[in-house]
């Protein structure tokens, strides 16, 4: 933004100083090499600065081996939703491929992989505050970008692929539902609501409901006719609160035992 204003500032500047003037005429410079050397010398090292610093903030922020300990999980996408696997007690994803998905094995995890037997599939995706997760991305069907705008991540879902990243979530759902501005904001959409309901209700139509603020999952790439339907919450909360949440999940090799009998 200071680049912007300087620069913008200069050019009206100069424009504005340098303006054609009846009578006057221009002076010319055949070539100095010491201006074209300073001018092009600049450029090269400011974006040569820019680019290394680039590539060092992406190694960062895309090295998924930095994290100890960290929490595994996988997101899959699919037209038109999304399902969240997590590791288990062993905090190792089984091997899985589209060709194992039948009847109960919605994600196809392969049966013949211990490290899979202990995996769970559920339908929100529950994060332990201020330990890293690593999230692996697979898409069943086409194209899709797992986006969280409160967590400032996003990253493609490709078919055949996994892709990767990582984050540590540092603030609660509910702590950050509690913030002045979260507080302030849920209100004034509230308001807004309450009188777009009172319009629904004189006209016999059905009112809205009280928004309530949740992080979210959402796809951001127009993949369908029902993109738009392509939401899970999230919900970070507090190790202990996790473990709880987690008890209350069902092992693979549970849901294809129960599938059996």
């Amino acid at each position: 933004m200071i680049v912007q204003f300087l620069t913008q500032a200069l050019l009206h500047w100069f424009s504005y100083k340098y303006r054609g003037r009846k009578g006057q005429k221009a002076l010319f410079y055949a070539d100095n090499d010491r201006l074209e050397f300073i001018w092009t010398a600049i450029p090269v090292v400011v974006l040569a600065g820019l680019i290394l610093w680039g590539l060092f903030s992406w190694n960062d922020i895309m090295d998924v081996d930095k994290h100890e300990d960290p929490l595994v999980v996988e997101v899959y996408a699919y037209q038109f939703g999304w399902k969240v696997r997590y590791s288990g007690a062993d905090n190792t994803l089984g091997d899985a491929n589209v060709r194992f998905i039948e009847g109960a094995n919605i994600l196809g995890i392969d049966p013949t992989d211990v490290d899979g037997k202990d995996d769970m599939v559920a339908t929100e995706l529950h994060l332990p505050v201020n330990r890293p997760v690593v999230f692996n991305f697979r898409s069943q069907d086409v194209l899709h970008s797992a986006y969280m705008p409160h967590f400032r991540a996003q990253m493609n879902v490709v078919p055949g692929m996994v892709t990767k990243f990582s984050f540590t979530p540092t603030v609660t759902s509910e702590d950050y539902k509690s913030t002045e501005f979260m507080t302030e904001k849920v209100r004034k959409i509230n308001e807004i609501r309450r009188q777009k309901s009172k319009e629904l209700e004189a006209a016999g139509d059905v009112a809205l409901d009280p928004y309530e603020f949740e992080y979210y999952l959402l796809c951001n790439k127009i993949c369908g006719a029902s993109h738009y339907n392509m939401q899970m919450k999230i919900v970070v909360e507090s190790e202990e609160d996790y473990n709880k949440w987690l008890e209350t999940q069902t092992t693979f090799e549970t849901t294809l035992a129960n599938a059996e009998n």
